[in-house]
């Protein structure tokens, strides 16, 4: 079957997030950035996680930005000798550890899957984030692993008892109910539907942007179709004139975000798309993957992501654990 190696990866990631839930990995993190400013810096799938933990951050009332690796070179002036989070599923991007270089950053503080590593021997303070060998080029648990020691050390840095391992555990059993039951089953059948149109656009507020990011990303690495990330409100600006009866949309809904998410499926309605949400549920739209608890939610957002584009990439015959032209690692 295609997408073997991402399929069980995909499944291996609520035992993943027990191991953290019983590690000192977002303890670490909070006491190594603890009131300072940050910059976290990654590429692909780590910059979206670099965008959702800076967020995370901000939202408590620290300074954090996001920074893309690639663009280092030409924006690096404001982050230089600046605390820097290093984001890398390998620790040995060529793009990540010439932003390194670049930033000059008076901490390095390693957020990678392979502590033994270029970027780890540079880093003051290397953090596993344990997910595990990852086979398939399309990276999963060491992104949902990323997500939710970012999500937790932010928390813990506002004193915020929301997150604790407890709330991870939970979250995680909900996920691996959700992918033992018959939601995978429901998810394939809406995927053979999406596979057929021209495009995927994923439509997302606040917490939810950078997963629309990484979901579309998925969907291009696992099954070619075109697909674009988009923060709700801004996608009314201009980018709905793409709308019509070729697209499938799929909204990222949270309860911050609904008013907002609700009127681009409302204007997917009207141009006669398919549409979808993700989250939680919006009238008669049909509902992909788990609902879970609201401090974890985006890992479950996450998951369904992972799915969706496994099981588009399987009805478009992609071989998505090694997608044309790509490697696991740029260098």
């Amino acid at each position: 079957m295609l997408g073997v190696n991402f399929e069980r990866e995909i499944r291996e990631q609520p035992d993943v997030w027990r191991s953290i839930a019983g590690s000192d990995k977002a303890q670490t993190l909070a006491r190594a950035i603890h009131g300072r400013d940050v910059v976290l810096v990654g590429s692909g799938s780590s910059l979206f996680m670099a965008q959702l933990g800076a967020l995370a951050l901000r939202r408590r009332g620290i300074r954090a930005h996001a920074l893309a690796a690639t663009e280092a070179l030409l924006d690096n002036a404001a982050y230089r000798n600046a605390v820097v989070v290093a984001c890398s599923q390998s620790g040995q991007s060529t793009d990540l550890l010439h932003a390194v270089d670049v930033l000059k950053p008076k901490e390095l503080i390693a957020l990678t899957n392979t502590a033994d590593s270029p970027l780890g021997e540079r880093s003051s303070v290397v953090i596993d984030v344990g997910a595990g060998v990852e086979i398939a080029v399309p990276a999963s648990k060491s992104v949902t692993a990323t997500a939710a020691i970012l999500l937790w050390a932010a928390g813990l840095m506002a004193d915020s008892h929301s997150r604790t391992a407890h709330v991870l555990v939970e979250t995680a059993e909900n996920v691996r109910s959700w992918l033992d039951g018959d939601g995978v089953e429901a998810m394939r059948r809406e995927a053979q539907r999406i596979a057929r149109r021209r495009s995927v656009i994923v439509t997302a507020a606040g917490y939810g942007v950078p997963i629309a990011n990484e979901c579309a990303l998925k969907l291009k690495e696992a099954s070619y179709i075109h697909a674009e990330g988009f923060s709700a409100g801004e996608f009314s600006h201009g980018s709905a004139a793409m709308l019509d009866a070729a697209c499938a949309l799929v909204a990222i809904v949270d309860d911050d975000s609904r008013t907002v998410v609700n009127r681009t499926i409302m204007a997917a309605h009207d141009a006669e798309s398919l549409r979808y949400v993700i989250g939680g549920r919006i009238g008669d739209v049909p509902l992909l993957g788990p609902v879970v608890g609201i401090a974890f939610n985006t890992l479950a957002w996450l998951v369904a992501s992972q799915v969706l584009a496994l099981e588009v990439g399987r009805a478009r015959y992609v071989e998505s654990d090694a997608p044309r032209g790509l490697t696991k690692t740029v260098v």
